[in-house]
């Protein structure tokens, strides 16, 4: 039975963010950008909520734009739509899911490419009809309460004017009922990943499509041919997003389509995560590709722009005008979208604010290299310098009672700043002493794993007798994201 876990911010954290956050009158929230440190502001204080123009920052679409229902309008009605549906009237439920650390690639591919699906099988309204045998359910996979640690998510679903509250989570009885009743039809679309999380392993058989940029963990062998997009190869990924597979989707639509236009709230959020994935295409982050740049140009060019209503204040920061027509929007500043997105993720006070369970989970990928429990590990992603992660009080204490509760018995911290436009990295690994030496030895003398340039720097709050350990290691090689680190990790066990 599917039992996905709830998401609980702790007191502390919680604290913190509600003196972050803004509660619409929908519900939805929001961050309150003139607290946020800048050097240079992209939005005045007094203007820092983006305000709704006729509840939506969308126009109705025209007929020539990828789909008769606006991109927001269509997730805006995702929980309305999906309760309206039942077994008894045929269905198959497609469940399409980015991986379980539900960060902004994860969650805004799953969405973008379910309206995609819809779009082209010309199901209107968004989220299927009475004469459809297929339901699209785009699922954000994260506890309902995590939205909120998602900065940047819910930054990009405000700027379309989709209210948060409204989309379904992983933890919503709406999905769980249909995960667990055999007597729904159903399939799984993975986003983002290639091997479908444990804790949701009752819908293992159900997966039929793959759209990925991860080392292909061999899993979900009878999927194949154009339905396996994994854009991997020798180490590296092809592509710096998922949602930049999405785009070439797209790109395959329009080609059997006449006077083509990409919705605007669709392009925005596509355009927005891909630049956060590749660090808006940085020579020295070297994290995206041709592929990448040149979804980033389809979404400029093709998208509908003349519909997207937004406030003056944003519209005079982040959009291109004529000089004669201020109201008429040409293109996103692409430097300037993705400094705003970068700052609402990256930044500092909000990590440095938040407890260490927190920071541990906000983005935790677990990965299972055996069938052997004891094998498991997991991998946080931490947008912050290993000396002031460590810093938090009770690191250790508190890394090893996560770790108990997720049920692992070793744990990677992958903490990454930027400095000068270049990532760099630093890891900590934490477990029983002989776990973490093992491992700490195999990432920084192994041959396979040299391409790294792991070095060891020392123990924390811990001697090399202890029971229990936290190893720092140093790496060399900005490139080497979770992307590598986990296939590494995962080869050791396999050695």
């Amino acid at each position: 039975m599917v039992q996905a876990p709830r998401g609980i911010i702790s007191t502390a954290t919680a604290s913190f963010i509600s003196k972050f956050l803004i509660i619409t009158s929908l519900g939805s929230f929001l961050p309150a950008f003139a607290l946020v440190p800048r050097s240079r502001p992209l939005l005045s204080s007094n203007t820092a909520v983006f305000r709704r123009q006729s509840h939506t920052f969308l126009s109705k679409m025209s007929t020539s734009a990828l789909s008769m229902t606006d991109f927001s309008t269509y997730h805006n009605s995702v929980t309305t739509e999906i309760s309206s549906f039942s077994k008894t009237k045929n269905v198959n439920y497609n469940i399409i899911l980015g991986n379980e650390a539900g960060d902004a690639d994860s969650i805004i591919s799953a969405l973008a490419y379910s309206y995609v699906k819809a779009s082209a099988k010309d199901i209107n309204p968004g989220i299927g009809s009475s004469c459809s045998s297929i339901v699209n359910l785009p699922l954000a996979s994260i506890p309902r309460n995590d939205l909120a640690l998602r900065r940047d998510v819910t930054l990009l679903l405000e700027m379309v004017g989709i209210d948060g509250g409204k989309l379904i989570f992983v933890d919503d009885e709406s999905f769980t009922n249909i995960a667990n009743d055999d007597g729904i039809q159903k399939s799984v679309s993975l986003m983002d990943h290639n091997k479908l999380r444990s804790d949701l392993r009752p819908l293992h058989n159900f997966v039929d499509e793959i759209l990925d940029h991860h080392k292909d963990e061999g899993s979900h062998n009878s999927v194949q041919g154009e339905n396996r997009e994994i854009a991997f190869d020798d180490q590296f990924a092809l592509v710096g997003s998922t949602c930049t597979l999405v785009v070439e989707k797209i790109m395959k639509q329009k080609q059997s389509m006449d006077n083509f236009k990409l919705d605007a709230g669709l392009g925005l959020v596509l355009l927005g995560v891909i630049l956060l994935d590749t660090m808006n295409m940085c020579p020295n982050a070297a994290k995206g590709t041709q592929r990448d740049e040149e979804a980033i140009q389809f979404i400029i060019h093709e998208s509908e722009w003349s519909t997207f209503v937004v406030n003056s204040n944003m519209q005079s920061n982040l959009f291109e005008s004529d000089d004669d027509d201020e109201s008429q929007r040409k293109v996103p500043i692409r430097s300037r979208l993705y400094e705003y997105l970068r700052d609402s993720k990256f930044d500092r006070f909000f990590w440095e604010s938040m407890e260490i369970t927190d920071a541990l989970r906000i983005d935790y990928k677990r990965f299972e290299p055996s069938s052997e429990a004891k094998d498991a590990f997991g991998l946080s992603s931490i947008l912050l310098d290993t000396e002031t992660l460590v810093a938090k009080p009770y690191f250790k204490t508190k890394g090893l009672e996560y770790m108990r509760k997720v049920n692992i018995n070793l744990l990677g911290a992958l903490n990454m700043v930027i400095v000068d436009d270049k990532p760099q990295r630093e890891i900590v690994l934490l477990g029983a002493s002989d776990d973490v030496n093992k491992m700490a030895h195999f990432l920084v003398n192994d041959d396979s794993t040299s391409f790294l340039e792991i070095s060891n720097t020392g123990y924390i709050e811990s001697s090399p007798s202890d029971e229990f350990v936290a190893v720092t290691l140093k790496q060399g090689n900005p490139k080497g994201s979770r992307k590598q680190i986990a296939p590494a990790m995962m080869s050791f066990f396999q050695k």
